[in-house]
Parts: C-alpha cells; structure tokens; sequence
C-alpha cells in the first residue's frame, strides 16, 4: 500500500492474479495480510471479476489497528460497503493470539448473525534460536486460542505463520470438544493467552470502561503452558 501505484493498476494486478486462480480451479479466493482499505478494494475487485467467494482479512499491530492506522471496526464497515459483499472477514497474521483476539473483540460489536469472522493467528512471535526461526505459541496455547475465537464469534479458525501440524491438531480437538460460551472480555483473553498491547486493549474497552487515571487495567497472569 505504500507508493505511487494508483487503484486501477492495483486492481489490474490483483485481476490477473484472481483469473489466473480460477483457471487453475480454485474454489475460493483468500485475501490475507491487508492493510489498508484501497489494498483490500482493489484486492477485492479483482477477485471479484472471477464470480468466486472471496474471503478478506487484514493485519493489526501493537496500535490496536493495521500498519495504514485502519482499526477493526474500520473493517467492518468496509466489508459492509464492498459489492459483491464478501464472505467472510477477519484478522490474521499480527503480533500473537492475545492481540488477535483483541482485534475480535472490537469487531464483534458490530456483527450480526449473517456475518462470518475469521481468526487466523500467528502461533507467538518468532526468535532465532539454535540456528532457526521458532514461535513461541504451544499447542496447547493455540487450542485456548481457537476455543476463546469461538466464544468471540469466530466461525473460520485457523493459525497463520509458525503453526504446525501438532497445533493445527490441538486446535482441531479443542474444538470438537468445546461447547461454546460466552464472548470472554479483554481481560480474560490476557489471562488465558498473555499480555496484550495498549492499543489493542484500547481498542477494546469503550470510553467508559477506561478507568478516569487514564491508565489501563492490568490483566491476570497467564496461565503456564
């Protein structure tokens, strides 16, 4: 989203890309890692032009919103005005799974029963460690994960970059087996799954939630995994 590329060129580009998929017999469309709202319109009209679903997420970093300042309820209102509406939309990629629910949480509010959300984290944050890139989530992280994106609202579940087989398959059990809740708060996210940012908390707690100081709440400790 960052330089002198206009939205028609953009939306040429992703046309190519979208036609190119269909004709190698795609069954959907999967637009991830957006961050800024003429990314996800051109994205979404070359998509579009293959009259296939399409599915849309964007990014969220330490501010609460994505690297172009659009916050998750700016996507829900931009999903609401895109024609042909999407099939889904949500979050993915980001700074952990804490944050990634954060972002869920300042979506839901604005949800009704016919909109479908993605949750699509990172398993931690990645080190160089022994030669090689490890994230920290465990599997038994990203299974807490996937049961509270239920509980949020969630209704497509899955990990972005770090998530093995092993997660994939804690989540795919934990899931089975949870009977769905009530949307957690903020503060239950960070006892389950670990800090959160300032942003993504403030994001979360509408202005009469925040305490008068001006500082925010702390959360509970996170569990050990």
């Amino acid at each position: 989203p960052v330089g002198n590329l206009s939205l028609e060129d953009a939306t040429e580009a992703f046309t190519e890309q979208a036609q190119a998929l269909a004709s190698g017999g795609v069954d959907v469309l999967w637009l991830e890692t957006l961050s800024s709202k003429e990314e996800m319109r051109a994205a979404g009209q070359g998509a579009a032009t293959t009259g296939l679903p399409v599915v849309a997420t964007m990014t969220f970093d330490t501010n609460g919103s994505t690297m172009m300042g659009v916050s998750p309820m700016e996507l829900v209102g931009l999903y609401r005005e895109m024609v042909p509406r999407l099939v889904a939309f949500g979050a993915n990629c980001g700074i952990g799974a804490a944050d990634l629910l954060g972002a869920l949480l300042a979506m839901v509010k604005q949800l009704d029963e016919r909109d479908i959300l993605v949750a699509k984290s990172n398993c931690g944050i990645p080190a160089y460690v022994d030669g090689r890139i490890q994230y920290s989530g465990t599997p038994e992280l990203m299974a807490e994960y996937a049961r509270l994106s239920l509980n949020a609202g969630a209704r497509i579940i899955g990990g972005c970059c770090g998530t093995t087989p092993d997660h994939l398959k804690a989540m795919r059990l934990a899931l089975e087996s949870h009977q769905k809740s009530d949307v957690p708060d903020i503060d239950t996210v960070v006892g389950e799954l670990g800090p959160i940012t300032e942003g993504t908390r403030a994001r979360c707690l509408d202005m009469h939630d925040r305490p008068e100081t001006g500082r925010v709440r702390k959360g509970r400790r996170r569990r050990d995994r």
